[in-house]
């Protein structure tokens, strides 16, 4: 009953469903892996946010990179900030508005330096230049989240008329007097306040996004693929009366056959013996 799947067009189309099976399976596994790493990625970040701050010379140090599970742990620090060192870094919208956010060393009375993002400033119109708000200029206490150092490839990560496009903090460091520790810190709460401020570079958002509905759906895929094969398969086996089924009857199965135009439609004559 089944030999015709050894007909080259069926182990065609059934290798063809094996393959889009296995790519939509992958692709489900795919999906459902990143929403794995999201949902770690949200309990990091919850879980170091609520943990009270800690010495900044507890978590950070130079040289020593920023661990990832010790991203978004909040730190405390206390120094002055260098405001003749301090730069914007470029392309960091907020809310669908382009702007900078400002990135200032703060210089502790002891130890190296830490790299402090003080917020967010919008981009000004036209050809005006951006300028940030100066940092206060008395000795601050900063709490923030740490944040790991970004990496830029060589030379990009340096200042350029006082604007850079990466936070790599060992290109920042190469331009400073002092030490600095790796990574940097999100400014999350300062005292003394100061008036005039950017705006704080808000938390994360934490949600899983649509990845398990992409998942689902991949999965979807492969059920649809697997049973589609399966009904043809079956359909080809009892003669196609399910196509037949689907098709529904033929509108023309029993309709009159036109008549010939050039058909006469006259009697015959008949003869006086009443033959024709």
């Amino acid at each position: 009953m089944y030999r015709f799947l050894l007909r080259p067009r069926w182990i065609a189309l059934v290798l063809g469903v094996a393959v889009l099976v296995t790519v939509f399976v992958q692709l489900g596994d795919w999906q459902l892996d990143r929403r794995a790493q999201r949902q770690a990625h949200n309990a990091l970040v919850t879980v170091n946010s609520e943990r009270p701050p800690r010495p900044v010379e507890q978590v950070l140090a130079p040289g020593r990179a920023v661990q990832p599970a010790q991203e978004w742990t909040r730190v405390l620090v206390r120094g002055r900030y260098d405001a003749d060192h301090q730069v914007l870094v470029r392309y960091r919208p907020l809310d669908g508005a382009p702007g900078f956010h400002v990135l200032t060393p703060l210089v502790p009375r002891n130890g190296p330096a830490v790299l402090v993002d003080r917020g967010w400033i919008p981009r000004p119109g036209g050809s005006e230049a951006a300028t940030a708000p100066a940092p206060p200029s008395g000795e601050v206490t900063v709490v923030g989240r740490v944040r790991r150092s970004e990496e830029a490839p060589d030379g990009q990560g340096r200042p350029q008329a006082g604007q850079v496009r990466f936070i790599d903090t060992d290109q920042l460091a190469a331009d400073l007097p002092y030490p600095v520790v790796d990574g940097y810190v999100e400014l999350v709460e300062q005292r003394p306040a100061a008036q005039d401020t950017p705006r704080p570079v808000p938390p994360p958002t934490l949600s899983e996004g649509p990845h398990l509905a992409y998942g689902l759906q991949w999965y979807l895929f492969a059920v649809i693929a697997v049973v589609g094969l399966g009904l043809l398969i079956y359909d080809e086996a009892h003669g196609g009366r399910l196509r037949e089924r689907l098709r529904g009857p033929d509108p023309h199965a029993d309709a009159t056959p036109p008549r010939d135009l050039g058909e006469s439609t006259a009697p015959l004559p008949r003869s006086e013996s009443g033959r024709p």
